[in-house]
Formats: structure tokens, sequence, C-alpha cells
């Protein structure tokens, strides 16, 4: 059984996920507080579903880059599922008001 604790949207943003000294550069999908889908643009590889990732969210509409680390969690595709294992509480309440940000721009949270 999945749990939720939070509203999520789908939104498009950059997002640079940390893979040793190299970077990739990804879409973020899929958003809510507590966790991010991504777009790899690519079918996600074995190499891609480390156990930690560092992450660099940059949301349009903050000029500073939200620093947090995901856990991989399942991938499909393109597309890799990961949670928020580590991010400062004030970037996790941007994450917050990028969703209202979302909702009044009429897409649906759920």
């Amino acid at each position: 059984m999945e749990r939720r604790f939070g509203f999520r949207a789908r939104t498009d943003f950059g997002v640079v996920a940390r893979e040793g000294t190299l970077s990739a550069h990804c879409r973020a999908v899929e958003l809510s507080s507590t966790g991010i889908v991504l777009d790899r643009g690519h079918p996600v590889q074995p190499r891609d579903e480390r156990i930690l990732i560092p992450l660099e969210l940059r949301l349009p509409e903050r000029h500073r880059t939200i620093r947090a680390i995901g856990r991989h969690v399942r991938s499909f595709g393109s597309r890799q599922c990961l949670k928020f294992i580590r991010i400062h509480d004030a970037d996790r309440l941007s994450l917050a008001e990028h969703l209202d940000l979302c909702h009044l721009r009429g897409t649906p949270l759920s």
C-alpha cells in the first residue's frame, strides 16, 4: 500500500542529479514536499538507480537552487521516483509554495 503525506502536482523545471563527479540534467515532472518524479530523458539505467542521489532543484520562481538528497524508490521507462531523505525545512516549505502556485495556475493536486 502506498502512503502519501501531502499533495503532489505535475510540474516542469530543471533538476541536476549528481552522479559522483558527473551531473545528469533532468526534468521534474511531478513534485510533492516529500518526493519527486524525474524524467531522465532516456530509459533509466541501473547506474541511475543508486540508493542516494544528491539533487539540485531549480524552481522557476526562486533564484536560489534547492539542494536535497533523494532515495531511489522505483523507476519506469525514463521516469525515476525519489523520496527526499535530506532537505532543509525552509526548502521543503519552498516546495509547498511551488505546489500552491501550480494549483493557482490550474494544475490539479492529488
